[in-house]
C-alpha cells in the first residue's frame, strides 16, 4: 500500500462530531481509538458538540473530547473555555467533520490552518474550504468512521489537486 495516502500523511487531527445519545457516543470513541492505534497520528482534538440543556458532566470524560454546548459562548459569540481557544489557534493537517459543524464553533474552525478538510455526512453546505464530502450508507458512528478511514487510505494525498 502507497504511503502516500491521506491518511498516511496525517499526523495532526481535529474531528467534530454532533452529540446524539451516550451510546452512539461511546461506539464512536471506541472505534476512534481503535483506527488511531494503527495510525501515524500523533495529534489529536475531537470537539463534539452538544444541545443546549445537556449536562456536559453527565457525559462520560474523555482526554481528547471537549463537549461543546450553546452555553460555552458569550452573547457575542466568544468561547469561554480558553483551553479549547489555545488548541484551535494550532494548525492541523486534517479535519474531519462529521455532519454539519454547528454555526458557533464553524466561526473558529472557519480560522483554522489546515492541509485538508472533509465533512461526512452533512447537509449539502457549499463550503468551497472542504476538499471533499463524503457520504457513508450509514449513521452508525462505527460503520462511518471504518468507512472514512478506509477511503483516506486510497487516496493519494496529492489526487485532489489534480
Amino acid at each position: 500500500m502507497s504511503e502516500n495516502t491521506i491518511w498516511d500523511q496525517t499526523s495532526s487531527l481535529l474531528i467534530t462530531y454532533n452529540y446524539t445519545n451516550e451510546d452512539d457516543l461511546k461506539e464512536f470513541r471506541k472505534t476512534l481509538d481503535k483506527q488511531l492505534n494503527s495510525s501515524k497520528v500523533e495529534a489529536i482534538i475531537i470537539i463534539v458538540s452538544i444541545p443546549k440543556g445537556l449536562d456536559k458532566n453527565s457525559l462520560s470524560p474523555h482526554f481528547l473530547i471537549y463537549f461543546n454546548s450553546p452555553s460555552d459562548y458569550t452573547f457575542f459569540g466568544k468561547l469561554k473555555d480558553m483551553q479549547l481557544v489555545n488548541e484551535l489557534k494550532k494548525p492541523y493537517d486534517l479535519l474531519l467533520s462529521f455532519g454539519k459543524v454547528k454555526r458557533n464553533i464553524e466561526r473558529y474552525i472557519h480560522k483554522m490552518k489546515f492541509t485538508r478538510k472533509i465533512m461526512i455526512n452533512a447537509e449539502l453546505i457549499n463550503d468551497p474550504s472542504y476538499e471533499l464530502e463524503l457520504n457513508s450508507a450509514s449513521d452508525s458512528p462505527k460503520e462511518m468512521i471504518n468507512f472514512v478511514i478506509q477511503t483516506l487510505q486510497k487516496i493519494d494525498n496529492n489526487e485532489l489537486y489534480v
